[in-house]
């Protein structure tokens, strides 16, 4: 009988919000950076995995599409949510499923209008 090595899925977690104003661009300031957030659970898990990716937008006129990415050496996945702008939801959750084994990044970024 040979033995049977677990393999790991092992998430990192990216927050970006962008920003997209009517005059020149500027960085994201912290207000934006807070309106944003992201929770991946199970931090560890064996794989092939899966996963419940909780994120949570701050409403805002300009948010159009919520992009989540988990990324590894050897995997990409994405999927978009679409945003009613001040009308959207605030809590978003997905599900990974089948996540081969490896360090994944997971990001989360919201897109938006640049109409005034």
């Amino acid at each position: 009988m040979t033995a049977r090595h677990a393999q790991a899925v092992v998430f990192r977690l990216s927050v970006g919000a962008f920003v997209l104003a009517c005059l020149a661009a500027a960085t994201p300031t912290r207000a934006a950076e807070k309106a944003l957030s992201l929770r991946v659970t199970p931090l560890l898990a064996a794989a092939p995995a899966t996963v419940s990716i909780t994120v949570t937008v701050e409403p805002h006129e300009r948010n159009r599409v919520l992009v989540i990415e988990d990324d590894s050496d050897v995997y990409y996945r994405s999927s978009q949510v679409q945003l009613e702008g001040k009308n959207a939801a605030r809590t978003h959750l997905l599900l990974f499923r089948g996540l081969p084994p490896g360090e994944h990044r997971v990001r989360a970024s919201v897109h938006g209008t640049n109409i005034c």
